[in-house]
């Protein structure tokens, strides 16, 4: 079921398929329409059918078992909570893991949003829970376990953005103190401007690189879009002796740490960033994508080129993220351009 507006007349129109045939009912306003919206799925899912939210959630995992294990663990302890020094911490959305998950509202929206403020959570942190279960009732919707998601309209909070200070000078003083591994992982993330994690840098398999044309086509884990990245020929030339020597060990993936996968880096990260003596500075290792960004826009590279290379949608993600950096790519582009003077013919 779905609520819309029409274009020709603004009414409201809730729409629903019954028996194969589409159906429809107008409202003057969005209000009725969603109200009657509810009414429908209360009738059409009986109490004895209906799927609660923690049932919704285990048919998820259970259908998508690759789900990055932060993010599942993220998702029980909020629903389920979790035990720690041998005393039970209540899980902030406990309270929706028993109601019918078609039935969720604003109310239940507000009251997950105000739990999470008691304990001092930023809008930010908020934000993200928001969509891990929008994203749970979205594939539920999807796979006809509920008849529609009623979060799909709930826009999330302001929160800040967080300003990345951090510069390229930053990365190279760090770079000495990372153990070899660690610094690996620094440069192709760097190189074809990864997000640093399970998802996309320390599960980069070596068959991701074409060797006969020059570049790396991956999955994003963040938008789940394929996107294709050529990377600097020295890094390209470094890459290429530790294909080779990882080919030979039998290791499939670029970025390892003595032939394991890495499943954490903090540590390692931590004491890199005390022996430069920069801790406490809040440099992450997230944030060498910027970096790359921000290096490739300041050198003069277009903005299609660098929106292509992060993977992003649109060039407009790009402008507004790098708003900062852009002014500078856009006065290189003024000094390099050639001036128009007449040629007079000898």
């Amino acid at each position: 079921m779905s609520v819309f507006q029409r274009s020709q007349d603004g009414r409201w129109c809730a729409q629903w398929n019954e028996n194969g045939k589409k159906k429809r009912r107008y409202f003057q306003t969005k209000t009725e329409a969603e109200a009657f919206e509810r009414e429908r799925v209360a009738d059409s899912c009986p109490e004895e059918q209906a799927l609660s939210m923690g049932e919704l959630v285990a048919l998820y995992f259970r259908s998508n078992p690759d789900k990055h294990p932060k993010t599942r663990k993220n998702i029980v302890y909020f629903f389920a909570g979790h035990e720690k020094s041998g005393k039970h911490i209540d899980g902030v959305g406990e309270f929706l893991r028993n109601k019918y998950a078609e039935r969720l509202d604003r109310t239940d929206l507000e009251a997950m949003r105000e739990a999470f403020r008691v304990r001092g959570t930023s809008n930010a942190t908020i934000n993200k829970y928001q969509k891990y279960i929008h994203a749970i009732l979205a594939w539920g919707a999807d796979q006809q376990l509920i008849t529609s998601n009623p979060w799909r309209d709930f826009k999330c909070l302001k929160a800040p953005r967080r300003m990345i200070n951090t510069t390229l000078c930053d990365f190279q003083m760090i770079l000495p103190h990372c153990p070899d591994w660690l610094a690996w992982a620094l440069k192709t993330a760097y190189a074809l401007a990864l997000r640093p994690g399970q998802v996309e840098l320390f599960s980069l398999p070596w068959s991701a690189f074409n060797w006969r044309f020059g570049y790396v086509q991956l999955l994003q884990g963040k938008t789940g879009r394929m996107k294709r990245v050529i990377p600097p020929p020295l890094y390209w030339q470094e890459a290429r002796a530790h294909y080779e020597e990882d080919m030979s060990a039998g290791i499939p993936w670029v970025c390892h740490r003595a032939g394991k996968r890495v499943l954490d880096y903090n540590q390692a990260w931590r004491k890199a960033l005390a022996d430069a003596g920069m801790a406490g500075k809040g440099i992450r290792l997230y944030d060498i994508r910027h970096v790359a960004a921000s290096e490739m826009l300041a050198a003069g590279a277009d903005l299609p080129a660098v929106s292509a290379q992060l993977g992003h949608a649109s060039t407009q993600t790009t402008a507004s993220t790098y708003a900062h950096v852009v002014p500078r790519a856009q006065l290189h582009a003024a000094e390099i351009m050639p001036a128009l003077e007449s040629h007079k013919n000898k």
